[in-house]
């Protein structure tokens, strides 16, 4: 007998579906962006379980003239740098270099990153990790970013970039990450307008917070509220691909909407647990995301408390005794070639 799913029951199909032991390796981002190991070690010391990959954040600024220095430091870990490389430059905050890419406008600094990226490789001590992965343009289904919104050249940017890292043979190893926000917050409202093709995309990925109730706009969300959405819509589309939530926050319950970052909520979630939050996401990714292969926590204080170990934070002990499961993993894997 033939079946028909609607969309409906088919995510919900996938989002209970489970696996065997697919592993989900731990992560973070951690204040510094790789440039303080005291800010590396204050982490993994903390969290019980050394981080296998380390976010930092760069734009079209900088090459590997500082980034050696970043990922030297993360490798010194033992940890996967995950670069978070924004088209963008402070001199033009709000210009959108996707067409200048594509035009060629950008290949003596393109040039510059693979060399550099190459040097970098050759001085990593024997034993450390000697690849990255590449996270181009996140949130790109935003309109925050000057990036965002715009999907063609999203595409031939991507690709364009992908092919010249290809052409100098860097590619086997890097791990492209292709990140999605959450929720669709453009006009197209269809991240797979977006995609690049499966030949140049290794991981698929998702950044997504709690707010809390600190913006008109928002709610408390449980991590299945937040995240089920968008990963149904991954795994339909890319099953081939393993899944990392890039960054994923919670807000504390106590904080109180701050006008200086917008925030016109109230205080409706003060009776919520950031501990059990935490827990729950945990226990939810191990029970009913087996393609999450990968987890890393937004772990600073910005326009809300999203951290877990630094002052007047909660959340950490949820975090160390969910994850201290043979399930989640301090050592990456390339799960992604």
């Amino acid at each position: 007998m033939t079946k028909k799913f609607t969309a409906i029951t088919m995510g919900a199909a996938l989002l209970s579906c489970s696996v065997a032991h697919a592993d989900t390796i731990l992560g973070a981002y951690v204040k510094s962006d790789g440039w303080s190991l005291t800010e590396i070690d204050s982490w993994n010391t903390a969290a019980n379980k050394p981080m296998a990959i380390t976010n930092l954040f760069t734009n079209f600024d900088y090459n590997w003239g500082n980034l050696k220095y970043q990922s030297d430091n993360i490798a010194s870990r033992g940890a996967v740098p995950m670069i978070t490389w924004m088209p963008v430059v402070s001199s033009r905050p709000k210009a959108n270099l996707l067409t200048e890419i594509v035009n060629g406008q950008w290949d003596t600094y393109i040039n510059g990153w693979i060399n550099g990226f190459k040097w970098w490789r050759s001085g990593v001590p024997a034993g450390r990790p000697a690849r990255i992965m590449l996270r181009f343009g996140h949130e790109f289904n935003g309109i925050w970013y000057p990036w965002g919104n715009d999907p063609q050249n999203f595409k031939a940017a991507w690709r364009y970039i992908y092919n010249k890292f290809e052409v100098a043979g860097i590619n086997p190893y890097i791990d492209w990450v292709w990140c999605a926000n959450n929720s669709d917050v453009d006009n197209v409202k269809d991240i797979t307008q977006y995609y690049p093709g499966d030949m140049y995309v290794d991981w698929t990925s998702l950044d997504g917070y709690n707010f809390g109730s600190n913006y008109s706009w928002s709610t408390w969300k449980s991590f299945d509220q937040t995240f089920s959405a968008p990963y149904n819509k991954l795994v339909i589309n890319y099953p081939t691909k393993p899944i990392i939530i890039a960054e994923v926050g919670v807000a504390e319950p106590s904080d109180l909407p701050n006008p200086t970052y917008g925030q016109d909520g109230n205080d409706m979630d003060r009776a919520q647990s950031k501990e059990a939050w935490v827990a729950d996401m945990f226990s939810r990714i191990e029970s009913s995301y087996p393609a999450i292969r990968a987890v890393t926590w937004f772990n600073i204080n910005k326009e809300l408390s999203w951290a877990l170990h630094k002052s007047n934070n909660t959340g950490l002990q949820a975090y160390k005794t969910t994850t201290q499961s043979t399930y989640f993993l301090n050592i990456y894997q390339n799960t992604a070639k």
